[in-house]
């Protein structure tokens, strides 16, 4: 008896000297010294709500992001792909940058294209971080000594060169077999139905390059480069997340045409894209080339690829015509028909057509 009353009075014991522990171990304790300067002068807390503030600025970029081609990271899985990385991944354009190569390492496990991708957050600690990553002139990848600067002189304000960060993957890859002239009657052998200058070519569209001149004159281009940006428009006036700012969209089913950001010059645009019908009249010309190329089994209209080619069947095709399928393809993966440039995707469309018309 004497012993299991010791042992309860020892537990109560153990219970209070617990207690008492937990409370000192729990006790606020003096206030310590104040931490280190942050940005400019500022605590750290001054510094993180520059920018994460929540305010509805930050919001209305995120939200509009969101919706965006870019952010849905429906082409991700390129990222396995070295040759793919370096426009399909975050980390793959990070080493781009950095190498200046058009090969980068393989990402199974990759971000999508996103805020840091594009801007230098976290770099600064400061509003400074929503600067652009590299602005600088775009090295091409159909000609690798070859650069193209679409920087632009505002009026008012600053050089914007903008449009370079965007032409670092908005243009077209180079292929094999390469064309060497353009105007030949010679063959080359493809085995792949994906020869062609790859999706999004727009950089080179509005600059003027890109495509192989085929007649006897030279292409002409429009002023839009010398006046516009791919911020200029895609980032025009937002409508919620549908078109404009951060959704990058110009078009949806629910606004139709978002023509806020052309109206700066061209005042009497109307409410589409096809001022003056020149949308119209490009649509007819990329048509009209399209049914040409089908029926001289160059193009499969099925599959938009070139017809009857395989890596076990390769096919000869001669290089003027390879060129006039290379530029009906720029035009088709471009999608503005005729808003980026509407000379020289006219001319490229009307030289194939002609070209076309003269074989038998």
């Amino acid at each position: 008896m004497k012993k299991l009353l010791m042992l309860v009075i020892s537990g109560i014991m153990v219970m209070a000297v617990s207690g008492l522990i937990f409370i000192g171990c729990t006790k606020e304790g003096p206030q310590g010294p104040a931490g280190a300067a942050g940005t400019n002068g500022k605590d750290a807390n001054a510094t993180c709500t520059l920018c994460h503030n929540f305010g509805d600025t930050v919001i209305v970029k995120i939200f509009q992001y969101d919706a965006s081609k870019h952010a849905s990271a429906s082409t991700i899985v390129e990222a396995a792909r070295s040759g793919c990385s370096g426009c399909h991944s975050h980390e793959g354009f990070l080493e781009k940058l950095q190498t200046h190569s058009t090969v980068t390492a393989v990402y199974n496990d990759a971000a999508p294209i996103n805020c840091r991708t594009c801007h230098t957050i976290h770099s600064t600690y400061t509003t400074a971080d929503w600067a652009l990553r590299d602005i600088s002139p775009v090295a091409l990848y159909i000609d690798t000594t070859t650069t193209i600067d679409l920087t632009v002189s505002i009026p008012g304000g600053s050089p914007d060169g903008t449009s370079n960060l965007c032409g670092k993957c908005h243009q077209a890859r180079k292929t094999s077999p390469w064309i060497t002239n353009p105007k030949g009657t010679d063959s080359l052998s493809v085995s792949s139905n994906r020869w062609g200058p790859h999706h999004g070519p727009q950089f080179l569209m509005l600059a003027g390059k890109g495509a192989f001149e085929t007649g006897a004159s030279a292409f002409g281009i429009t002023k839009h480069k010398e006046v516009a940006t791919c911020r200029n428009c895609h980032m025009g006036p937002a409508q919620g997340e549908a078109v404009g700012g951060h959704t990058l969209w110009m078009t949806s089913t629910e606004t139709n045409d978002n023509v806020a950001a052309c109206k700066v010059c061209h005042s009497s645009i109307g409410t589409t894209f096809d001022f003056n019908g020149k949308q119209t009249e490009i649509e007819g010309l990329y048509e009209t080339l399209k049914v040409k190329l089908a029926q001289k089994n160059v193009l499969d209209t099925n599959t938009m690829l070139l017809k009857g080619v395989s890596s076990s069947k390769p096919k000869k095709f001669t290089q003027i015509q390879l060129a006039v399928y290379w530029n009906f393809c720029m035009v088709d993966a471009d999608r503005s028909m005729g808003i980026h440039n509407y000379v020289y995707i006219r001319d490229m469309l009307n030289s194939g057509i002609t070209y076309m018309n003269s074989l038998p």
